[in-house]
């Protein structure tokens, strides 16, 4: 293809999704404010794309399920590929020319990282102004393929909490990348010591007098003037578990004590505590407690 056929997608926009593929995305993202990826579920037929080019890094996370033979071209330069069983990872770099076709129909998650987030990420691990990821055919990578399933599982059940989930995997996500899948080499920066008492108080603070709305890394880290990558890193190591694990922990006490000292229903709770709905409540509930809200209620 000549570089003036071209074709730049942004797959934010339907009608972007429509010139490579024939349906539409099942759900995405779109509409709950994460920063810096963007999430899409897709049950696609049999295809062939024309060679195309995205405007963000994408990793496709195929079904371990379903084994679904394909032939992939990065720069024109082809390969045979099979999803399924072990290899379930492919990575298409942004402004990377790419071209793939797949032999049946088959279910599979896109998830786009804005190249500006990854740099700035870089910066702030490696000191480096300008990272650049390897496209990779398919492959196998656990912690990849997890981390997809988790942020779609999150766009089957948006609930408050959304954004600071995302934000802890988008972090997560950027570093495994810049560590095995970059041109930079060499190890990341080490921190150690946790924040500062007083950075901590102030992010426990403004965590305990937002608890209900739905919190983000991004703003905590501004409030406390800090980036996003340092202040996660150092959150964790100053108490032992992320800011999503300590916002939860932190709604599920205050459920608890709402469930022993007050008659509201489970749902008017969840509400109070943060949560959209009772289910919502309850998953999260059973993670910490192993048992249900109103179960716990009942035992007392």
């Amino acid at each position: 293809m000549s570089e003036a056929q071209s074709l730049i997608v942004d797959f934010t926009q339907e009608d972007n999704v429509l010139q490579i593929l024939p349906r539409p995305p099942l759900r995405s993202s779109e509409n709950l404010g994460w920063n810096g990826i963007y999430v899409q579920q897709h049950y696609q037929p049999a295809w062939e794309t024309p060679e195309y080019a995205h405007i963000r890094h994408m990793l496709l996370i195929h079904s371990p399920d379903l084994i679904v033979q394909a032939e992939r071209w990065f720069d024109g330069r082809r390969q045979q590929e099979q999803f399924g069983g072990g290899n379930n990872i492919a990575i298409v770099p942004a402004t990377v020319q790419h071209q793939a076709n797949w032999n049946q129909e088959s279910p599979f998650s896109l998830v786009f990282i804005e190249p500006n987030y990854l740099i700035q990420i870089a910066r702030e691990s490696v000191t480096i102004e300008r990272i650049e990821l390897i496209p990779q055919y398919a492959m196998h990578d656990p912690f990849v393929a997890q981390l997809g399933r988790s942020l779609s599982a999150e766009l089957e059940s948006s609930h408050v909490g959304s954004r600071l989930f995302a934000d802890s995997l988008a972090i997560a996500l950027s570093i495994h990348l810049i560590r095995h899948y970059s041109n930079w080499q060499q190890p990341l920066r080490e921190d150690n010591g946790g924040l500062p008492q007083r950075k901590l108080h102030q992010a426990i603070t403004y965590i305990h007098e937002h608890l209900t709305q739905d919190l983000s890394v991004t703003a905590i880290a501004d409030e406390l003037e800090m980036s996003q990558y340092y202040f996660s890193r150092l959150f964790k190591q100053s108490i032992g578990v992320s800011p999503y694990q300590y916002v939860m922990q932190q709604r599920i006490e205050q459920a608890k004590n709402l469930l022993r000292t007050t008659s509201l229903s489970v749902a008017a709770i969840a509400a109070r505590v943060g949560f959209s709905n009772s289910n919502q409540l309850a998953i999260q509930f059973r993670k910490f407690t192993n048992t249900t809200p109103s179960n716990y209620r009942r035992q007392l």
